[in-house]
């Protein structure tokens, strides 16, 4: 057989399909994937093939030994693209497909392997060898066809591919067949399969996997609304949480993960919590539910909380000290001129206007939208409540619950 005229598509195809070789094996490797493995092997045999082509042309290997050298490769590396289909469709390719396949090269490894005189046993077993490949790639592309019509998402977007890479091939047989010309380009066809078979897997898992997320989403949603209390995860925002044990309510529950936690509306809750298992940094579960009984004497509903104390008459603001400090709170006498560096209260009492608090970081108090309350003076529009000088114990009490708890 004549060696091919064009070595440089040759050595072009070897180098890519060694490329993808290199590619899917490690991919295979570090996956364990069958498919990818079977592809890898059909790359390099089928770039060995190439590769010996263009070394015998520049060499000066006798035409015989490349001959037979590199049809022994393709009909390898075609058994092992008959894997690859068998991986491809498991659930319609014979389960004896490759077996089929590699019965049927016989006849090519008898002619490869067994010296034979040039004559017509050599020339009709090649007739054979070129033979089955055509009608294996033509039984491809009716399992591709089949697949595609079931819709099997492998068979709807290889269809097209299937079938453009087949024509590469039968041009070559049937030109190295009839008139006796090899026009190399099958190993362009296998680096196009090889190609669209890779991305298309890829393109399988990330939609598998994101249906997965979608999944563990939804059902973490359904089991977080079926739980007694309210759900809560300290690697996420919680308003409630926030609302009821405070800014810092994620160390809190990290403290103490079984509680009970003091709220902010006068009641224990009990916290039921375990941590994320292999998670990069440690994240508490859980939920809470509020104990029947409010905490008593001193432990009361502004416990952990911070209030800043601004009053113009001693009598009024040891009254309201002594009401703060009774329900838990940590009191702190602020004067008539509030600082101007921190750390500030949580909550602010403050018998003074607005406009004064400007002072305060240039109005930084009502950029960040802090709780305070207003006692006396003008009626104006804020982020704060407003009561009257000499307001009674509830009316205080209601006041406070209202900004701590958000509403």
């Amino acid at each position: 057989m004549p060696l091919p005229e064009w070595p440089f598509l040759d050595a072009l195809q070897a180098g890519a399909l060694m490329a993808l070789f290199a590619s899917f094996g490690t991919d295979a490797y570090s996956h364990r994937n069958r498919l990818m493995g079977w592809l890898a092997v059909t790359c390099l045999l089928v770039g060995l093939r190439h590769g010996v082509l263009a070394i015998g042309v520049q060499s000066g290997l006798s035409p015989d030994l490349v001959e037979h050298s590199q049809s022994l490769l393709v009909a390898l590396g075609f058994i092992a693209l008959s894997f690859v289909i068998s991986a491809l469709f498991p659930r319609r390719a014979p389960r004896l497909f490759p077996a089929w396949v590699a019965l049927a090269m016989v006849p090519s490894f008898f002619r490869n392997l067994v010296p034979l005189a040039p004559g017509s046993l050599d020339t009709w077993l090649h007739h054979v060898a070129n033979a089955t490949y055509v009608v294996g790639c033509g039984f491809t592309v009716y399992l591709t066809t089949r697949a595609r019509k079931d819709g099997d998402l492998m068979g709807e977007r290889l269809f097209l591919g299937i079938l453009g890479v087949t024509f590469p091939v039968v041009v070559e047989v049937v030109s190295l067949s009839i008139f006796d010309t090899r026009i190399p380009l099958s190993g362009f066809s296998l680096v196009i399969l090889a190609m669209a078979i890779g991305s298309t897997r890829q393109w399988l898992t990330e939609r598998d996997l994101e249906a997965r997320i979608g999944q563990t989403e939804r059902e973490a949603a359904a089991w977080r609304s079926l739980v007694p209390g309210t759900s809560f995860s300290t690697g996420r925002a919680s308003p409630a949480m926030e609302g009821l044990f405070g800014a810092a309510w994620p160390d809190r529950v990290k403290a103490l993960p079984e509680g009970p936690l003091a709220g902010s509306d006068g009641h224990s809750y009990r916290i039921w919590s375990l941590v994320l298992p292999h998670s990069e940094r440690p994240e508490w579960l859980g939920w809470y539910e509020r104990l029947e009984e409010p905490r008593p004497g001193p432990h009361g509903f502004l416990s952990g909380w911070t209030i800043g104390l601004g009053m113009d008459h001693a009598a009024e603001s040891a009254r309201l000290q002594t009401l703060l400090r009774s329900w838990g709170a940590e009191v702190q006498l602020w004067g008539t001129v509030p600082p101007r560096e921190g750390p500030f209260p949580s909550v602010l009492l403050w018998a003074r206007e607005p406009s004064i608090l400007a002072v305060w970081r240039e109005d930084d108090l009502a950029r960040r939208r802090p709780r305070w309350i207003q006692i006396g003076g003008p009626i104006t529009r804020g982020p704060h409540a407003r009561l009257e000088p000499g307001a009674s114990e509830e009316v205080l009490q209601r006041t406070l619950e209202g900004l701590l708890s958000g509403r």
